[in-house]
């Protein structure tokens, strides 16, 4: 997350004389976006008419087909997909050049994902599913699929992935499974329960349309009281809850800045004193 970032703010300062766009938001924080457009960096919801100059690809990636429309318009594109997801995007491609039917596991409206099936596409139509449940009312697509593939969006819960695969495997020929969440992320959900056991209260600080912060809140809620933050604005509606409570655990998502964790654990410090 931070690579893309300062890549964006490079490629900005090495191209003064050009417009910069990114297609969506760079990564899912509304602080940073905020910060790049104070550079000169527009961010877009959809392709204009007319556009030249710079467009970057966001870590979440983007379909072919998006790349190749910017491509015709003249727009010099730079790619700064997350490394992890354009392993998922590449697996998934294989899966589908070797003949398999591709299940994605992930949220079907989250960029990432879409830009994935965007990929499987071109081959032919993919699945996308996001818990058993949608799995199971998709039982005869399934069965029908005979010769399967899955991969699944790098932020997903670990839990998730391992409460869908099990039905998928009754009812498919052959399957080959690819777990393509992200180490880190699995790794910083792994470290934010261990933290919640040591503490009477967690907070989750980023962005509520970040999959990786709003897996971390809902992952914890079940262990110990939890409130999901995007700023040091958000801790006033729990002054009371920080006032009486012993020990406060803070954990964020991938895409939450340095700064704005720094800022909500001096404000916490400052509510708690």
């Amino acid at each position: 997350m931070q690579r893309a970032v300062e890549e964006s703010i490079r490629i900005r300062k090495e191209n003064p004389e050009l417009s910069v766009y990114i297609l969506g938001q760079l990564i899912h924080n509304n602080q940073v976006t905020e910060y790049l457009e104070s550079l000169g960096i527009c961010t877009l919801r959809e392709i204009p008419e007319n556009l030249s100059g710079i467009c970057i690809i966001r870590t979440h990636g983007a379909a072919p087909q998006t790349v190749e429309k910017l491509e015709e318009k003249g727009c010099r594109v730079i790619d700064l997909t997350c490394p992890d997801v354009k392993r998922v995007q590449n697996k998934a491609k294989a899966l589908a050049e070797e003949g398999y039917k591709v299940i994605i596991i992930g949220k079907p409206d989250h960029p990432e994902v879409m830009a994935i099936k965007a990929h499987v596409d071109r081959f032919f139509e993919s699945l996308v599913i996001s818990s058993k449940e949608e799995a199971e009312k998709n039982i005869l697509k399934i069965r029908e699929f005979g010769k399967i593939g899955v991969v699944i969006q790098t932020t997903q819960l670990n839990e998730n992935f391992k409460d869908i695969i099990p039905f998928i495997a009754e009812h498919s020929k052959e399957l080959k499974i690819y777990n393509t969440i992200c180490d880190a992320t699995f790794k910083r959900q792994k470290a934010a329960k261990e933290l919640a056991a040591e503490v009477d209260l967690m907070v989750v600080v980023g962005s509520r349309s970040s999959a990786n912060t709003t897996h971390l809140a809902e992952i914890l809620k079940p262990v110990i009281e939890t409130i999901h933050i995007e700023s040091k604005q958000d801790l006033i509606n729990f002054k009371n809850l920080l006032q009486n409570t012993d020990k406060i655990g803070v954990t964020a998502g991938a895409s939450t800045p340095d700064f704005v964790i720094d800022e909500v654990i001096k404000e916490i410090g400052e509510i708690n004193s």
